[in-house]
């Protein structure tokens, strides 16, 4: 499957929502996806679309950031008038984005995201062979290293308490400043992470993806997660317990039977971290023969993988959102008669 040029852009699919299925509705997102952080907000650090319906619905898309408290909420503030029904749209399953708006309304932006962002990658990796001989064992970036992520430290530490950083291809703390102190690079090469939309080109065979949330009780999952999958690997995840199930509710595979998966389920952030590494030391202690046996037991899942995220995902989060909607609509009153639903599914599915 080739995928069609002429499908939706990432950066226009406010727009687009705003004209084709919000139409009736105020719609507020945040500059560049990114919430500012300072004392006061108002209501111009916020992009607004269809302002005239301000008086009747409203709808804040907090879909690209995890929904925080104290930081979500004053942007919901901004919306006062009493007689708006005001909608949190966010990318997240978690019991705080439901509390902090009486409506609610979840589709999975990062799919979207990944999907314009990776496009390109069918075509460079659909003949890729992923039962060969690899330089490195795993690979994993870990740019941001502070706040929530912080996480990733204690990571990489357990990785050099185990002897494995020489098996793989390790970023660590890169950061946008060349002399920062924070900067460390644990590898022979400098492996880039500054970008959501790149893919470095690193001969590894398993990818551990270290999650944007990780300390929280979210179903939260980004981009990340699939650049293992549109590179041909079997991955690792290290994010919020219930993730690859969350993953798999979307019709991805994972690799439980060739690796213990567990580790899924702990609800102890270090357990959770030490059950990953665990299972990075038992491969990096096979014998080349043992791991090329395992790849063979990985490489139908990768494939599985690989052609679902060109094939049936897209059509998997857009039915989701336009379910999503309809039953939005029904709990705020809203009269959807005039969307055009078939048509909306066929542009984003394009």
């Amino acid at each position: 499957m080739c995928v069609n040029s002429g499908m939706l852009q990432i950066e226009h699919i406010y727009r687009f929502l705003a004209k084709n299925l919000f139409e009736d509705f105020c719609f507020a997102y945040l500059p560049n996806g990114t919430p500012t952080i300072k004392e006061s907000l108002t209501i111009k650090d916020l992009y607004i679309l269809n302002e005239e319906t301000w008086r009747i619905h409203g709808m804040l898309f907090y879909d690209q950031e995890p929904v925080t408290v104290g930081i979500t909420d004053q942007y919901l503030k901004l919306f006062t008038d009493p007689d708006t029904s005001m909608i949190l749209v966010t990318s997240e399953r978690s019991k705080i984005s439901q509390t902090l708006a009486k409506y609610h309304l979840y589709y999975f932006f990062h799919g979207f995201a990944a999907l314009d962002w990776f496009r390109g990658f069918y075509v460079l990796n659909y003949t890729k062979n992923s039962v060969r001989h690899y330089r490195y064992d795993y690979q994993s970036f870990n740019r941001i290293i502070t706040g929530d992520r912080e996480y990733r430290k204690t990571f990489v530490d357990q990785l050099r308490k185990n002897n494995l950083l020489e098996h793989g291809s390790v970023s660590y703390g890169v950061t946008e400043d060349p002399i920062s102190e924070e900067r460390l690079i644990i590898d022979h090469e400098q492996v880039s992470a500054s970008a959501s939309a790149d893919i470095p080109d690193v001969d590894a065979f398993w990818h551990v993806v270290t999650e944007t949330v990780f300390y929280y009780d979210k179903l939260h999952l980004t981009e990340k997660i699939f650049k293992p999958i549109v590179s041909k690997q079997p991955f690792m995840l290290l994010a919020a317990p219930g993730n690859l199930e969350y993953l798999r509710s979307y019709g991805f595979k994972t690799f439980a039977g060739i690796i213990d998966e567990s580790y899924d389920t702990i609800k102890d952030n270090d357990a959770r971290i030490e059950a990953v590494v665990a299972q990075l030391k038992w491969y990096c202690s096979l014998t080349v023969s043992e791991k090329t046996e395992i790849q063979k037991q990985c490489e139908p899942i990768v494939e599985h993988n690989f052609y679902h995220f060109y094939g049936k995902f897209k059509e998997i989060i857009t039915d989701e959102l336009l379910d999503n909607s309809k039953k939005m609509f029904l709990e705020v009153g809203h009269d959807d008669s005039d969307v055009d639903y078939a048509t909306v599914r066929k542009l984003l599915i394009s």
